[in-house]
């Protein structure tokens, strides 16, 4: 795939395209490519027309005959131009994906860098490399492509300024007392003040928003945040289900037996567990290092990013500071970090260096049945920028 490094000018005007709610992919141009023309169809660029259902090349075959034409736009910062978008396969070597718009040749020159994206169902490109929207956006003119950035902006973020209001009526209305105990009370406890109903949905909790809170201003390090639930690949795993490993692992503690531990790639817990990616599969493999090392369970990686991806994709990190009256807690909203797109590569590196680990949270009760509420990927608060693209927009409440 032809990349390189982007100039001042074209990241700047990515940075404002990011701004506005348009996740795209960047096409790298090449002479012959253009002269040929003809434009691959990288991998993140199949995923996106894929997700966004204009088009899945896995199920396209290969010829002209199976060729498929979209409409597209292709975006100036003084007008926008429609032209077709034709998504083949061709017949020579192995099908390779390839894409190319109408009259591509009157916007671009070798060695232009484009950002292809989709809105409203349809393909949009901006030429980075001769765009001055960067520039436009700052000076605050009124043309073309600042309109299209602005209502961009506005409908892409219609959701979260919604949302944003109404955590800054709650913290408004003062501290808001807590509705149960625990490290779950402060997220419970906002959701409740929301009217979102409590459940164990794998899905965001706020018409595609994810709520995480946490207590702000405890001596101790704050709690680490969770990402998301994901139980092992029983079938390529040693062990086969919670209950085994419970099993294999678990202490006696109170009226209950149960493995609650963090287990991480950094080195082995106590119970001798730890974590090791292996790149090579890829598996996120836990695994008994003593007194000799033994597979315990496994994650596919990609069952792994899809989950971040389903849970992440928009995210409000809520900062709330706990205050005791009597013998009651209440919290006062302080803060929240908006964060949007999950990059599944800085998962993996954190993951790798320990900052990202697994919560076990396994018990038997008295009646014999097993429950497990994870297991539970988290990370410490501190490193939740690092863990997604773009600039988290961060707001003080109320």
């Amino acid at each position: 795939m032809n990349t390189r490094p982007l100039n001042p000018r074209e990241s700047k005007n990515l940075a404002v395209l990011n701004a506005s709610g348009c996740d795209s992919v960047l096409l790298f141009l090449t002479g012959t490519g253009l002269q040929k023309s003809i434009l691959d169809a990288t991998d993140p660029m199949r995923r996106m027309l894929a997700t966004s259902g204009i088009h899945d090349y896995v199920r396209q075959l290969q010829g002209q005959d199976n060729k498929v034409v979209k409409t597209g736009v292709i975006l100036e910062d003084s007008a926008s131009h429609q032209t077709t978008v034709s998504l083949y396969r061709p017949v020579t070597k192995k099908g390779d994906p390839r894409l190319w718009f109408s009259a591509f040749n009157r916007f671009v020159s070798p060695e232009d860098v484009c950002a292809v994206f989709v809105r409203n169902g349809t393909i949009h490109l901006l030429n980075l490399t001769r765009s001055d929207a960067a520039n436009l956006v700052a000076q605050r003119t009124d043309i073309q492509i600042t309109r299209f950035l602005r209502d961009a902006d506005f409908a892409n973020n219609a959701i979260s300024n919604e949302l944003l209001k109404r955590l800054k009526d709650v913290a408004a209305a003062g501290p808001l007392k807590a509705v149960c105990e625990g490290d779950t009370a402060v997220g419970r406890s906002i959701e409740t003040a929301l009217g979102i109903p409590i459940n164990s949905s794998r899905h965001p909790d706020y018409k595609g928003i994810e709520l995480k809170s946490g207590r702000s201003g405890n001596r101790r390090a704050p709690t680490r945040s969770t990402l998301f639930a994901c139980v092992p690949d029983w079938d390529i795993s040693a062990l086969k289900s919670s209950a085994e490993i419970l099993n294999r692992f678990g202490y006696q503690r109170d009226n209950a037996f149960k493995l609650y531990c963090t287990v991480s790639t950094r080195n082995a817990n106590s119970q001798g567990l730890q974590l090791r990616m292996d790149e090579a599969l890829p598996w996120l493999r836990e695994i008994l290092v003593s007194p000799s090392v033994e597979d315990v369970c496994v994650w596919r990686l990609d069952n792994l990013h899809a989950r971040l991806v389903e849970k992440h994709r928009e995210t409000f990190w809520i900062a709330a500071k706990s205050i005791r009256r009597h013998s009651a807690e209440f919290f006062l909203l302080e803060s929240v970090t908006h964060t949007t797109r999950p990059s599944v590569e800085q998962f993996d590196r954190l993951l790798e260096d320990g900052t990202v680990t697994l919560d076990h949270l396994i018990k038997r009760i008295p009646s014999g049945r097993v429950s497990e509420k994870g297991p539970l990927f988290k990370i410490k608060p501190r490193r939740v920028p690092e863990l997604f693209l773009g600039e988290p927009r961060h707001y003080l409440l109320p």
